[in-house]
């Protein structure tokens, strides 16, 4: 059967689109892994500056990658830039919370901070949403949520239907099993999206910051904080951010530049 000439027009329109969204897909590809492999090089060589700023070149393309958040907060290490390499490293931790690497590198950056500031959590939430975030991801728990939910509707259909099921008394007590476990993945899942830990934390980039009573430099400074200190970021008002300490108890403004979010903008 012949093609009617219309059609064969559209068809080879959208292969010549395919084609070209895949040979730019695949040149973007070819052209990030190319950047990836001079960074290491430049990193192997000594030259941890330069291989950071090529990083923060794929960073700003637009790719987010545990091993990439790695590797530019090791460059940011052994530049001496504590403050950056713990950002990475956080970040690195939140789209890969089990990797060891990881992990040990956050813990020995902040060992080499000035300020050593102790993580707290206000509340219950706050600190359950923490814990489950230190092993998996939002994704992978609501992936396992979905799973057990799966497993419950067929538990429960298979009860309905096969009511003279030989097993009927262990495939209840399953079943029961599967719907707790369901609902507790399911609330877990609520309370790491709800409290974020990643979305308000903040790290000082910043050599060192007079934190000040208010928005301005006006204001009067009530503390200092120093390259690689972890804050909560509560409040921003033009240009200026708001950020407090763990307890609360300890709190200021200052320039917005000073301070990264790990999670995005505020």
């Amino acid at each position: 059967m012949r093609m009617p000439r219309k059609c064969m027009a559209v068809s080879a329109a959208l292969g010549a689109i395919v084609s070209l969204v895949a040979g730019s897909a695949f040149a973007q590809e070819s052209s990030a892994t190319s950047l990836m492999a001079k960074a290491n090089e430049r990193f192997e060589r000594g030259e941890y500056a330069e291989a950071a700023q090529q990083y923060e070149a794929l960073v700003d393309q637009g790719y987010s990658d545990a091993a990439l958040y790695l590797n530019l907060g090791n460059a940011y290490f052994e530049s001496g830039d504590m403050g950056r390499a713990i950002l990475m490293y956080l970040r690195a931790q939140e789209l890969s919370p089990r990797e060891s690497d990881v992990r040990d590198n956050l813990e020995l950056a902040h060992t080499m901070a000035v300020d050593h500031i102790a993580a707290e959590r206000d509340t219950l939430v706050e600190s359950v949403s923490h814990f489950v975030r230190l092993w998996v991801t939002p994704g992978e728990l609501g992936a396992a949520a979905l799973l057990l939910w799966m497993l419950t509707g067929a538990a429960i259909c298979a009860l309905v239907i096969r009511r003279a099921f030989p097993l009927r008394r262990v495939l209840r007590a399953m079943t029961a099993v599967a719907i707790a476990a369901t609902v507790m993945s399911f609330l877990l899942l609520v309370t790491t999206i709800y409290a974020d830990p990643y979305a308000n934390t903040g790290v000082v980039t910043a050599a060192a910051v007079e934190v000040l009573s208010g928005p301005g430099p006006q204001y009067a400074g009530e503390f200092s904080l120093h390259s690689g200190a972890q804050v909560r970021v509560t409040d921003s008002r033009h240009g200026w951010i708001r950020i407090e300490l763990p307890g609360g108890e300890l709190q200021g403004w200052v320039p917005s530049h000073a301070v990264e979010i790990v999670g995005g903008d505020i």
